[in-house]
């Protein structure tokens, strides 16, 4: 089986960020879609060993950044390779709060949300949350998991 065959799928690279108990954290998030309309809605993927994914179990809320094609590989490594217990991913990047939750205004548009469901998927959680809020940022073309391995050349995303 060749597990590069999926890299064809068309989907994002997003900074999934969540804040609990006075602490902030963010993973890379390759598994986000948008699954409702009215109300808008999205979800997103998270591995249940990630401080992320704990941290937004216990706030019920989530941050969407959507990374262009022109992002800092270096933000992709804060996010993608480091684990928030041992660093603060936010330490050394531009970021801004927006209604509790941190987003990253480099990036092309972002997307807060309430979480109303949660699937357990044994490895990985799946939560479901509705907008309430969301804009552009920057210009520039959302980047794909498929440029991402094309252009960047990046590993698999690992759990944050």
């Amino acid at each position: 089986m060749d597990l590069t065959a999926l890299f064809q799928l068309s989907y994002g690279v997003y900074v999934v960020g969540t804040a609990a108990d006075g602490r902030r954290n963010g993973c890379m998030a390759n598994s986000l879609m948008q699954v409702t309309n009215q109300p808008p809605g999205l979800a997103v993927g998270l591995n249940k060993d990630s401080l992320t994914c704990e941290l937004l179990g216990q706030a019920g809320r989530f941050s969407v950044s959507v990374l262009g094609e022109r992002a800092d590989p270096a933000l992709i490594g804060t996010f993608g390779f480091c684990s928030g217990r041992d660093c603060d991913k936010f330490a050394e990047v531009n970021w801004e709060e927006r209604d509790g939750l941190p987003i990253l205004p480099q990036c092309c548009a972002y997307a807060l949300c309430d979480v109303r469901q949660a699937l357990d998927l044994g490895t990985h959680w799946l939560f479901y949350g509705e907008v309430t809020d969301c804009d552009h940022l920057t210009a520039g073309t959302p980047m794909t998991y498929a440029y991402y391995h094309r252009v960047i050349k990046g590993a698999p995303l690992p759990k944050g």
